[in-house]
């Protein structure tokens, strides 16, 4: 079973690169800039949600305005 496992990886490899096909896709060079905000964008959020957590958790009386 080991010897299959180690294999296996290799074969699939083996397989992707003797595929010979064209890839009919095109991205165009503003699709790297957006996808760049789009990370950007999405850990910032991740940090801001995190933010109000501690903050409303820790929270010292003050109400939200």
């Amino acid at each position: 079973m080991k010897k299959i496992a180690a294999i296996l990886p290799l074969v699939f490899i083996a397989v992707v690169f003797m595929n010979n096909q064209e890839a009919q896709a095109y991205i165009n060079p503003g699709s790297g800039s957006y996808l760049v905000q789009t990370v950007i964008g999405g850990i910032l959020s991740i940090g801001y949600f995190f933010k109000k957590i501690f903050l409303s958790i820790f929270k010292t009386g003050k109400e939200d305005q």
